[in-house]
């Protein structure tokens, strides 16, 4: 009796993992295709790496990312560690799958309010993923892996990721969109830390309360 009880609260607790992972890439999915890439802002990962590769060579953008996310989800499995390959598995299989299903229709027209709105809502979309312990998979795993194999710190190593998107940005697009791609990033790395600490202060808040 126990034993199925034991089992049915690992369902649901799979079960609700699932849908909180589910509520992270429709975030991102929808900051994607509802604010940044409309307007050609492809600074967000590897959805922005697929746009790119498809104005360049007119491949579709869902297969890339599908291809990108594989090959990172067999690097992480023979270079890093199971653990971690099983926290971004999920995500990383389901992300091209929510970027298909949510329509790219730009909700305005204006460049600077989908920058602004677009980043902000793709960090909390990332954000939402690392609070349940899980990624969109892409760019996440190789500053891991120049981390652990080349001793480069994992914050110079997501700064060399994204150098990469802003060369795309400049050599595919434009100077001006790679101008947009920068402030973008720059937008998406302050808001993960406001997150962040914001986040840290009402865990301290919810802890001081239960100890008084």
């Amino acid at each position: 009796m126990c034993s199925t009880i034991e089992k049915k609260v690992i369902a649901i607790k799979k079960l609700l993992n699932l849908i909180n992972i589910s509520i992270g890439l429709l975030i991102i999915s929808a900051a994607l295709n509802f604010f940044l890439l409309p307007h050609d802002i492809a600074s967000a990962g590897v959805g922005a790496i697929g746009h790119l590769i498809e104005i360049h060579f007119a491949f579709r953008s869902i297969i890339i990312v599908w291809l990108i996310n594989i090959l990172m989800l067999v690097l992480t499995y023979v270079l890093l560690d199971k653990q971690f390959f099983s926290k971004i598995f999920i995500g990383s299989l389901l992300f091209p799958i929510f970027l298909y299903v949510v329509p790219t229709i730009p909700l305005f027209f204006s460049h600077i309010i989908s920058l602004i709105i677009g980043s902000t809502l793709f960090s909390l979309g990332v954000f939402y993923l690392y609070k349940f312990d899980s990624s969109n998979g892409g760019v996440t795993v190789p500053p891991i892996i120049l981390d652990r194999y080349f001793q480069i710190p994992a914050h110079k190593g997501l700064l060399l990721t994204n150098l990469v998107i802003i060369f795309l940005n400049f050599y595919i697009l434009s100077p001006i969109d790679g101008l947009f791609a920068t402030i973008s990033i720059l937008i998406i790395s302050f808001s993960m830390k406001l997150f962040s600490a914001i986040d840290s202060k009402i865990t301290f808040r919810r802890n001081a309360k239960i100890d008084i």
